[in-house]
């Protein structure tokens, strides 16, 4: 029993992975507070089933969650809905989850105005920095009927960011999306933060509570103002509502400030605006989205090959002399879902792509070219041509592709440039003719100076032979 099942573990495996719409794996493991109740948001767990994904559910304190074991993942995604919880199991620690990540766990975030001050500190690892309890977001202008400017609030689509590879142009053509009791932060200059969804132009991050007549004299010495205005503190694109990482790994992380939004009351509901408009809330796209990327279903590119060679040969070589013409070839395939729901990987055609033959400085920096005439079932063929410099040295093929939406590609390649053997240069070389007619006209001037030389010595003794005979 046990050699049948060790048999079928592998076919299991491989079944389990065709059937998998993410790139990485379709194992997701849900931490959830005992407080948030799991069937008021059972439309997004639902959508995740649908894409294929394996839910398991843990609470924080629960010991028997294990991330990592044994240097391996148990778990391919990790949703963290747990922003009020004030102590986690060992397994399930700020120290566990970024070991985790860099082991490659994708994770979601999903936050509160409840974030407790050692969550809060935690986010700063990612540089993000929260408001304070006591501030909220408010909007006049874009908020629901029968609703206040605080309670929730409605992002209209020129909000999000235009990427297609994260946010579908269908759901940036959709209708507003549904913000309610949710906290907001800042990202800092960390430059693998992307700013998904952030508040509109107008509103603003104030207090929203009535100054007593004791805190009003205060204020009024102060700022000299009495009113119980609010005072803003962010406003417009610096508030962040919706914020994702992507790591020189390529491990994703997103942070969605409001968890109420997938609550199934809001997922595609239909809503009236101020203006009496009636639309369709875009919840449901934009968390389908945003989920899709972040447990790698979309904007995931790999290379499948590389290789580098002379011109007129196929083989790699370690060492190419100066003047070689070398070709460089590299083959990348864009991850996508089928029809019938499977992973599979296709042409990835971009024009923005480079090539670096480095050594310590790029010595060589060229475009690398589509090539059509290739035959590749899975992926698309860029090639370079180039001739190697006039240097001698360890050289790098190297190649990055980093842009906002993608996976981040690297390739590095080593070969040495060396120069001419003693039989590999040329008979004569060209810039060397003033040295070759030099010494040959010294050559041809010395002879003929040694025939004049010769020939009127051997005259001068005839003519003093002559003279001594008379």
């Amino acid at each position: 029993m046990r050699v049948t099942s060790l048999l079928l573990a592998p076919i299991l495996t491989l079944i389990g992975l065709v059937q998998a719409r993410s790139s990485t794996g379709d194992r997701v493991l849900v931490v959830l507070e005992s407080s948030i109740k799991k069937d008021d948001y059972s439309k997004f767990w639902k959508s995740l089933q649908d894409r294929g994904f394996q839910l398991t559910f843990k609470e924080p304190k629960d010991k028997d969650a294990e991330l990592v074991k044994f240097g391996e993942l148990n778990y391919d995604h990790l949703v963290m809905f747990a922003p009020g919880a004030k102590s986690f199991s060992p397994s399930l620690s700020p120290k566990s989850i970024l070991h985790a990540q860099f082991a490659g766990l994708n994770t979601l975030y999903f936050l509160s105005p409840d974030l407790t001050e050692n969550n809060k500190e935690f986010f700063r690892e990612y540089d993000l920095e929260f408001i304070d309890s006591s501030n909220i977001l408010i909007d006049s202008f874009n908020y629901p009927i029968n609703s206040s400017p605080s309670d929730v609030l409605l992002s209209p689509t020129s909000s999000l960011l235009r990427n297609g590879e994260i946010i579908s142009p269908s759901t940036s053509s959709g209708g507003p999306i549904v913000y309610p009791s949710g906290t907001v932060f800042t990202t800092g200059e960390n430059p693998y933060l992307i700013d998904i969804l952030h508040a509109s132009k107008t509103s603003y991050i104030g207090q929203n509570k009535l100054l007593s007549s004791d805190e009003n004299e205060v204020e009024k010495s102060v700022s000299g103002n009495s009113k119980n205005a609010k005072e803003p503190i962010l406003n417009g694109k610096k508030a962040s509502l919706v914020s994702a990482l992507q790591t020189r790994d390529n491990v994703r992380v997103g942070f969605i400030g409001s968890g109420e939004m997938i609550k199934d009351i809001w997922w595609n509901k239909e809503i009236k605006t101020l203006d009496g408009k009636s639309h369709k809330s875009g919840n449901g796209q934009f968390i389908s989205d945003f989920s899709k990327w972040i447990f790698q279903e979309t904007g995931v590119v790999k290379i499948f090959d590389s290789t580098h060679h002379r011109e007129g040969e196929s083989e790699p070589r370690e060492l190419y002399t100066k003047k070689d013409e070398i070709t460089y070839s590299l083959t990348l395939a864009k991850h996508y879902t089928t029809s019938n729901g499977t992973s599979a990987w296709g042409p990835f055609e971009v024009d923005d792509l480079q090539l670096e033959f480095t050594m310590l400085d790029p010595h060589v920096r060229t475009s690398l070219k589509q090539d059509e005439s290739a035959s590749i079932n899975q992926g698309s063929n860029y090639k370079a041509k180039f001739i190697a410099p006039d240097r001698h040295g360890v050289f790098k093929f190297v190649v990055e592709y980093w842009r906002p939406g993608w996976s981040y590609i690297q390739s590095s390649t080593t070969a040495s440039v060396v120069p001419l053997r003693h039989d590999e240069y040329p008979r004569f070389i060209t810039g060397a003719w003033p040295y070759y007619i030099g010494a040959c006209s010294t050559s041809v001037t010395f002879l003929i100076f040694c025939a004049l030389w010769v020939s009127l010595a051997e005259g001068d003794k005839d003519r003093k032979g002559k003279k001594k005979a008379e």
